[in-house]
């Protein structure tokens, strides 16, 4: 009888489902409409949104638009496109009659500065959006010699830091996150395909739109295993035709060359274009190093120029599509190439001078495919990414003898000695990537809509290194030509929702991680190789909650908290061949990540936003050494910590801009399990700032020199409080507030000290109507001492020189 009772209540909700979907239909009416430029032509793939009811679409090739909504409702429309004015209309759809409008945009005039371009506001849009992302406005950052580095080390809650000059590896820090739990996307795919071509360092500002940094919870469609945010770096987007070249020369022989090209005409399907850019620098700039004296046998800093630390780096991406297809929005074919070299001046650490030692990396040809496509009246959505890439590194050390800090060499002591870090390397290898990202969207209705992203990434590396380790026994074998393969698949679903007339946003995540390996590895206590293929496999859940309230129209609250896994990296599950063993049993981060925020524009010149976070980590996963050749990666630490952000941007005339920002975080050691290790319960994590500030201001002028130009001068100051090298007991810490006065009770080599930078620049427009800009920018003026990760000194005072010139057809 209860079987039959559970028959009838299923019959009877899916009728009632039904019937209700019927009804839903007879309740819903059409808004149709054209946008036209001011002569009347039809402008194709304008943005047409619906406000407050996250609906976006595009005209088609004949500038129209249509949207089938529920009546007895008032919709507020608002039309943009690039470089013209946004045009707002409200209307009122009523039953049995269907809304036709008509839109004609007008040109939009842009300033010159870096603050807003008032006829874009995308990046705005993004910056709004329920989950809490820090907005890097490349774009308008294009015509100064800014790298993305410092733009990011401007914004509140972030540390990019170098190992060196132009080029160098970063470790990116958020909100107490670092190094592979941060993870780099180009426009939502993770960079994995692209190796070190395409990379926060290297990349030309001029490359991007802008920059999306997620702290915690992410978008559906950014389908990372990111455990404590993303970066997500967006390639520039220009709707119509465009040509654009930017030149910057610089000190330490610097010079950094971009293109971009587009052709798109108005009423044609197809369009094609070239982004390409090429970075070099000697990098030859003076540092204080521990210099020794044989003769007395002491060792003494002193000062000296880098003399083997160039970097040569080539980028290009050709593309081609189709637009406007029946069967396919768009279509986009790209095929990209890249090669870097790079000397190594040193190792992991300032402590001793290369002088022949090098790196390379290049792949000859990537294809990419990108389809996307609008079915059902624009209520479901697929964006397909496919991506195939063989990248072939190379690392070179066979050096006999060394070099001192002054580039003198000298002969070796044993002839039969090779290799400047010791262990000689002739390293060739070669990674291949294939990833598939797949997203899904479905819009239930004006409030709600569903997104799905799938993310599948297949990885293998092979090698040989005549010099390299290999494993004991009469026939030793390369460990770099062992077979090792990693696939792995993150799948997120979102649900998007609004509530309460759209003053409550909500997205409520269900998150998939899955991961298998297989490789062979070396026996650690043997050093025979293992005979059966290791193989491992990983499945892990998460769930992620984030929840915007509107308050008013100038000021909305936002919380998030989310349950994070991060999978373990190929190279920390495979290790690298060569002296970093595999770990198959190595488990997957975890974390609690809790988000608190504030955001008011009380005024139109007035920004404020206040952000907390909460963080614990568990199996924190880091390289430690097994023995006295080789390391591997494993889980140890346990991390607890809270962190607090003030970013505040004023604009009290139109000649003045005016913003700073400050970021207080206290992460922590916790639960220490290794006997050994117990007097460090509580200590901060090492090598990791823990209060940073920026300043700047921006003063824009017209008619300086001529009656047409314009004129932009700017500064900006970033200060990071000291911090320490290495892990130190708490009770030695400096007394005072927050740890921010005093003196800490350990030896001063461990210490990086409090360092303040401070930049100069002006931007000059000759004419308003040529698109030519010259910037002319001294990057600390002071030239103060710069020490950056794991207390690597950076360049001193540098100054730039760049050109910007652009049209648009």
């Amino acid at each position: 009888m209860k079987k039959n009772y559970n028959k009838y209540v299923l019959v009877f909700f899916f009728l009632f489902t039904c019937l209700q979907m019927v009804n839903g239909q007879t309740k819903e009416g059409d808004i149709k409409g054209t946008v036209h430029f001011e002569d009347g032509s039809p402008i194709p793939y304008a943005i047409i949104e619906i406000t407050k009811h996250s609906l976006q679409i595009k005209t088609d090739d004949n500038g129209h638009f249509s949207f089938r909504l529920p009546i007895e409702k008032e919709y507020i429309i608002k039309v943009s496109y690039i470089g013209k004015r946004q045009q707002i209309k409200t209307v009122y759809l009523t039953k049995g009659k269907t809304v036709e409008l008509d839109f004609l945009l007008k040109d939009e005039v842009q300033q010159l500065s870096d603050v807003k371009i008032v006829g874009d506001n995308r990046n705005q849009k993004a910056r709004n959006e329920v989950v809490k992302a820090e907005i890097i406005d490349t774009k308008a950052a294009q015509t100064k010699a800014a790298t993305l580095v410092e733009l990011m080390n401007r914004s509140a809650g972030i540390r990019v830091r170098q190992s060196g000059g132009l080029g160098s590896n970063t470790n990116v820090m958020l909100n107490g996150f670092q190094g592979k739990s941060i993870k780099i996307l180009k426009d939502g795919i993770p960079t994995d395909y692209l190796g070190a071509s395409y990379n926060i360092s290297a990349t030309p500002v001029n490359m991007l739109e802008r920059v999306e940094v997620y702290k915690g919870v992410l978008p559906t469609e950014i389908g990372a295993d990111a455990l404590g945010g993303a970066i997500n770096m967006v390639s520039r987007v220009e709707n119509s035709g465009f040509a654009a070249i930017s030149y910057e020369i610089a000190s330490f022989n610097t010079h950094r060359l971009s293109f971009n090209l587009k052709q798109a005409k108005a009423g044609s399907k197809l369009f094609y274009g070239l982004d390409a850019f090429y970075n070099y620098s000697d990098n030859n700039y003076e540092v204080t190093a521990n210099i020794p004296d044989p003769e007395k046998s002491t060792v003494s800093p002193g000062k000296v120029k880098l003399f083997h630390n160039q970097y040569k780096h080539m980028y290009a991406e050709l593309y081609a599509g189709l637009t406007g297809l029946p069967w396919a929005d768009e279509l986009r074919i790209g095929l990209t190439a890249f090669s870097i070299h790079r000397d190594n001046q040193f190792g992991g650490l300032m402590q001793k001078p290369f002088g022949a030692s090098k790196a390379a990396e290049n792949s000859p040809i990537i294809p990419t495919l990108r389809y996307k496509k609008d079915f059902l009246n624009h209520q479901l959505s697929i964006d397909q990414f496919l991506v195939y890439s063989e990248i072939k590194g190379s690392q070179t050390d066979t050096l006999r003898g060394s070099y001192d800090w002054y580039g003198n060499y000298h002969a070796p002591v044993n002839p039969n000695s090779r290799g400047e870090a010791g262990n000689p390397t002739q390293l060739e290898f070669t990674t291949s990537n294939f990833t598939s990202r797949t997203g899904l969207a479905y819009r239930i209705g004006p409030k709600q809509s569903l997104a799905l992203n799938i993310v599948f990434n297949d990885y293998s590396r092979t090698g040989k290194d005549p010099y390299g380790p290999t494993t004991v026994g009469t026939n030793p074998i390369d460990l770099q030509s062992l077979p090792s393969n990693y696939t792995k698949l993150v799948t997120s679903l979102g649900w998007n929702s609004q509530f309460m007339d759209a003053k409550v946003e909500n997205l409520f995540q269900l998150k998939y991680y899955g991961a298998r390996t297989s490789g062979l590895g070396v026996n650690v206590n043997t050093g025979y190789l293992n005979e059966n293929t290791s193989k491992a496999n990983t499945s892990n859940f998460g769930i992620a909650e984030a929840l915007k309230y509107n308050l008013s129209k100038r000021t909305y609250i936002r919380v998030s908290g989310e349950l994070a896994t991060r999978l373990p990296e190929q190279t920390e599950i495979l290790g690298n061949g060569s002296y970093v063993l595999s770990n198959f049993n190595i488990k997957p981060e975890k974390s609690i990540n809790g988000n608190l925020g504030l955001r008011t524009t009380p005024t139109n010149k007035l920004d404020i936003e206040l952000n907390s976070f909460y963080r614990i980590t568990k199996d924190l996963i880091i390289t430690a050494p097994v023995n006295l050749l080789y390391a591997q990666s494993v889980n140890v630490e346990s991390v607890r910590g809270i962190g607090f952000e003030a970013d505040v941007r004023f604009r009290p005339t139109d000649w003045l801009t005016l913003n700073g920002n400050s970021t207080y975080q206290d992460f922590r050691l916790y639960q220490i399990k290794e006997p050994l290790m117990e007097y460090l319960e509580g200590a901060r994590l090492r090598n990791t700032p823990y209060f940073f500030s920026n300043l700047g201001a921006a003063f824009q002028f017209k008619n300086v020199i001529r009656s047409t130009d314009k004129l932009q001068a700017y500064y900006n100051m970033s200060y990071v409080h000291q911090y320490f090298l290495n892990y130190i007991p708490k009770n030695t810490e400096p007394d005072g507030f927050l740890g921010l006065w005093g003196e800490a009770k350990v030896d001063a080599p461990n210490i990086i000290p409090s360092q303040a930078v401070h930049s100069l620049g002006l931007l000059w427009q000759p004419k308003t109507v040529l698109p030519l800009t010259i910037n002319v920018e001294c990057k600390n003026l002071f030239n103060a001492d710069v020490y950056d990760n794991f207390k690597i000194q950076n360049a001193g005072r540098s100054v730039h020189l760049k050109l910007n010139y652009s049209i648009k057809y």
